[in-house]
């Protein structure tokens, strides 16, 4: 600890009156300057603390804490003293300028040893901070008003945010509702958009409801009229259609992969229609679906998919795990022998990511769960214990090692 009893009985001085000198003044303003040291001194003019430090300093249990205390006051008091005696010890300094100086020096010793475990535990704050900055999607959303305006949404706004012809907005919960309250004098349609790092759910004035993943958007009208309930999307969204036997519910879709539509009455189902993907896929859940393309179209039963190229007509229909196609809407990455490439399209867009591959892309496949509210860097440790493969986390970018010829830790799930 350096030798502070300069400043320390400038202090003193101070405290019981005594006029400084001009170089005296000169230190202890500078001093005074810091606003730390400003509080620290202003404290020594109150008896109850000085009282409270005694007894702290008897109680004292820092390694080392004694013996840097004794030193100080023999340097600043000019004798020994054993702060193991307490009564005497008060008796000795209590009534003077010395009490001062005593709890001067041992309060400093409080004072550094605190800064030093607060400079720790800073030092530990800012690596978690670093570790948690990139984090994974939040509900937020952008609504596009009929009149082309846009409402920022997230689950802190709620409430009615806007009036849209014969229907009012709302906000609930983190998701957006329409309440009709009045038939409609024209059809006005509203867009919600989802961002990479953005996610939102949503219930249409039909009470039919649809969860956007990062990335997507669906067009919609505020109130449905006529003979079919229509709504058109991009990206990836899970739809709960309310039955309507009298108007069927049909989402068409258009992208750099070519447009279908499907056709529901009442159903769950999901679309990924991202245009980075190599296919269009529509996954049945529970009810029945008609996904078409052109002229040509298939009907899917529960747990089954169909897929839709570019140049191709919808696929034969093919039996899946729909608990692993909906995981996103539940809160979780599931992934079954997947490619390297495929997880990683799926990170970018719920983490806002750029993935860089270092040296040649692993061949590695990966199986496994993981959820989705894990931080960039959790998600990386949760991948090397997946594939035995270090990644890293630099700024917003995931670095993917290339494999190893030796690596004997593949995951062969």
């Amino acid at each position: 600890m350096k030798d502070n009893s300069i400043i320390n009985g400038i202090i003193i001085k101070v405290i019981t009156g005594e006029a400084l000198t001009s170089t005296e003044s000169t230190m202890y303003s500078a001093y005074m300057a810091d606003e730390g040291n400003r509080r620290f001194v202003e404290e020594f003019k109150n008896d109850a603390y000085l009282l409270q430090k005694l007894k702290e300093i008897h109680a004292i249990d820092v390694a080392g804490g004694k013996a840097i205390i004794e030193e100080e006051l023999k340097r600043n008091y000019g004798k020994q003293v054993d702060i193991k005696r307490p009564r005497k010890l008060f008796r000795d300094v209590a009534t003077s300028a010395a009490a001062v100086l005593f709890i001067l020096t041992a309060a400093y010793f409080f004072w550094w040893y605190s800064k030093r475990d607060k400079a720790i535990e800073v030092k530990e704050e800012v690596k978690t901070i670093a570790q948690k900055a990139i984090g994974p999607a939040q509900r937020i959303a952008s609504l596009t008003l009929a009149d082309g305006s846009r409402i920022l949404l997230d689950s802190a706004k709620a409430g009615q945010l806007a009036q849209q012809g014969g229907a009012v907005v709302m906000n609930e919960n983190g998701a957006l509702k329409y309440q009709t309250r009045s038939a409609a004098r024209e059809i006005l349609f509203n867009t919600l958009t989802t961002a990479y790092a953005q996610t939102y759910s949503m219930e249409l004035a039909d009470g039919s409801k649809a969860w956007l993943n990062a990335g997507a958007s669906i067009r919609y009208p505020v109130e449905f009229s006529g003979n079919e309930r229509k709504v058109e999307i991009t990206g990836e969204v899970y739809f709960e259609v309310a039955h309507d036997a009298t108007k069927p519910f049909i989402v068409h879709v258009s992208g750099k992969k070519g447009s279908m539509d499907v056709q529901v009455l009442g159903t769950h189902f999901n679309i990924n229609a991202y245009d980075d993907e190599p296919v269009m896929k529509t996954t049945l859940l529970e009810g029945s679906v008609k996904v078409t393309k052109d002229a040509a179209s298939v009907l899917l039963k529960p747990g089954e998919q169909t897929s839709v190229s570019p140049s191709s007509q919808p696929s034969h229909p093919i039996p899946v795990q729909t608990e692993a196609v909906v995981a996103w809407k539940n809160g979780v990455f599931s992934f079954d022998n997947a490619d390297i490439d495929v997880v990683m399209r799926q990170l970018i867009k719920w983490y806002d990511i750029e993935v860089v591959y270092d040296g040649d892309k692993p061949s590695d496949k990966i199986s496994g769960e993981m959820q989705r509210n894990l931080t960039l860097p959790q998600v990386a440790e949760n991948l090397e214990f997946m594939t035995g493969l270090h990644f890293r986390v630099e700024g917003r970018k995931l670095i993917v090692p290339a494999a190893s010829p030796n690596d004997s830790r593949k995951n062969d799930k």
